[in-house]
């Protein structure tokens, strides 16, 4: 009865311990798995992204681990394992994702793709609206946030019928998606692990990124704005 006062504390430390080992452990797996992906594909070990890019890169005490060299759209990109901290009251935890950013030389509104249900960052300063493009089916999924000052007409040609239904068709396999002042960033709804999801966030990223090369060359100055 003694040491009874001593056990809960030593149990709750053990406990923490047994958590962070846990993390380590698995951030450690993903990350080799990367790596053996990111060789057999020729990669080369890059630099990591600007945080505070887009609301995924401004979450708390976020940093990039893993960084490779991705060819993506008219420049190169970056894929990573993006980490940052969820703090629920008391309850302290690691949220982990595999991301891929790039820069892009297209003059293009801000928007992001998140979404119906489940985590999304917050908008980090961002004046957003939901923009509704007429499909029930894309709106049961997910959200499209745009600025209010964004060139609507341009942002409905991004999301032609053909990419509605390519995002349709992902279902929860499909990204985050961000985009602001020539950045897009491709987020995976969990950190990949395996060379058929790292091939397909790759995908992702390379489509996305030609989607917004080819309407931003073709964006209009003067289009109507978001009402």
């Amino acid at each position: 009865m003694i040491l009874l006062p001593y056990l809960m504390p030593l149990a709750v430390v053990a406990y923490i311990g047994y958590r962070y080992w846990a993390q380590a452990q698995r951030s450690a797996e993903i990350d080799s798995a990367t790596s053996a992906w990111a060789l057999r594909e020729g990669l080369v070990p890059g630099t990591p992204p600007s945080p505070g890019a887009t609301p995924t890169l401004s979450l708390p005490e976020g940093g990039a681990h893993d960084c490779w060299q991705l060819p993506v759209g008219d420049g190169g990109g970056t894929l990573f394992r993006w980490t940052w901290v969820i703090q629920e009251g008391r309850d302290v935890r690691i949220g982990e994702a595999t991301v891929v950013s790039a820069m892009l030389a297209a003059g293009f509104p801000h928007f992001r793709v998140v979404p119906r249900h489940g985590f999304v960052a917050p908008s980090a300063g961002w004046d957003e609206q939901e923009l509704h493009l007429e499909s029930a089916e894309l709106e049961a999924d997910f959200r499209v946030l745009v600025g209010r000052d964004g060139d609507r007409q341009a942002l409905l040609e991004l999301f032609d019928p053909e990419t509605i239904v390519w995002l349709i068709n992902l279902g929860r396999t499909a990204p985050v998606i961000e985009y602001q002042l020539g950045t897009l960033v491709v987020v995976s709804g969990h950190p990949c692990t395996t060379d058929v999801e790292l091939d397909a966030l790759a995908e992702q990223a390379r489509y996305l990124a030609g989607r917004v090369l080819a309407e931003g060359l073709l964006h209009r100055p003067g289009a109507s704005s978001l009402a």
